[in-house]
């Protein structure tokens, strides 16, 4: 086996390597057509004897996640579910964690090898979160009281104003790190991204809430995915959020998608209870993991 930073050269044969097993891991976070190295995003990779890849680990310690001491990793995987392989790979990680608390990934519950690898690593459960899905028909449209309007985000314009309402209805959300508009700039590159799917809701001339749709492969069928549902907390209690959920469901009908899916923290069990309602099922439960370090 052999390691190395990822470079500029290897950047289509990792895009390659993420596409065909992320499946099995994260798929959060895929390269985007413009993916390069970056100094805040370590990368490496471990080949086998044939020069291919085997192994690929990326840990994304951009701005957000400095500030909270933390760091996402991207991808953390290997072929060969063996935690030695593994080990040579998170070596290289751990050499950019001075002054993090500590360092995490998501598989599904059912991804059993992957999990003891981890765990045989140090590795240990953070928090859970449900996958969520139901079909586009007959769901209940969306009813705005008087003076709101939904209205698609305006790029160049609206970024700001979405990142302050995210930031603040998930503050208090495990996990959340602190969102900045340059992360809605790369949002326009990944293959998920919808170009009307971002709505905001307004109040008079207030933007008060948040909502997106974008488009992902669930066993080889694209689905839409509603995230980033977010009301300012002054105007939390009146049923905007499952408004703007139930907005999500219309655009993506109308999109001509058949089934959506959705995520939700396992601690907001008032969340999980609403969609459940909404007609969601929970099709599969994931784990983050992290590995501590203070």
């Amino acid at each position: 086996m052999k390691i190395k930073a990822l470079g500029i050269e290897d950047v289509p044969a990792f895009r390659d390597y993420f596409k065909k097993y992320s499946f099995e891991q994260d798929e959060s976070f895929p390269p985007t057509v413009d993916y390069i190295p970056r100094v805040d995003e370590p990368a490496f990779l471990l080949f086998d004897d044939n020069s291919d890849i085997t192994g690929a680990a990326v840990l994304m310690l951009h701005k957000e996640y400095k500030e909270a001491k933390t760091g996402r990793f991207r991808v953390f995987h290997c072929i060969r579910k063996e935690a030695e392989l593994y080990r040579i790979l998170l070596n290289e990680i751990l050499k950019y964690t001075n002054g993090l608390n500590d360092i995490y990934c998501f598989v599904e519950d059912f991804r059993t090898d992957t999990k003891d690898v981890w765990e045989k690593l140090g590795f240990k459960i953070k928090r859970y979160s449900f996958a969520l899905k139901r079909d586009v028909l007959n769901f209940t449209p969306p009813e705005f009281p008087e003076g709101f309007t939904l209205k698609t985000f305006r790029h160049g314009i609206d970024e700001q104003a979405w990142c302050d309402i995210i930031n603040e209805s998930f503050a208090n959300m495990q996990g959340h790190v602190h969102l900045y508009p340059a992360k809605i700039d790369e949002w326009k590159n990944d293959p998920s991204f919808l170009a009307e799917g971002m709505k905001m809701l307004w109040h008079g001339n207030e933007p008060i809430g948040t909502m997106a749709v974008m488009k992902e492969n669930e066993n080889g069928e694209d689905v839409a995915f509603i995230e980033a549902v977010g009301i300012l907390n002054s105007y939390q209690g009146r049923g905007l959020g499952k408004n703007l959920m139930r907005a999500g469901l219309e655009f993506s009908m109308d999109s001509g998608f058949n089934n959506v899916m959705l995520s939700v923290n396992a601690e907001n069990e008032r969340a999980a209870d609403l969609y459940v309602r909404e007609g969601f099922k929970k099709e599969v439960l994931i784990i983050c993991y992290h590995l501590k370090f203070n």
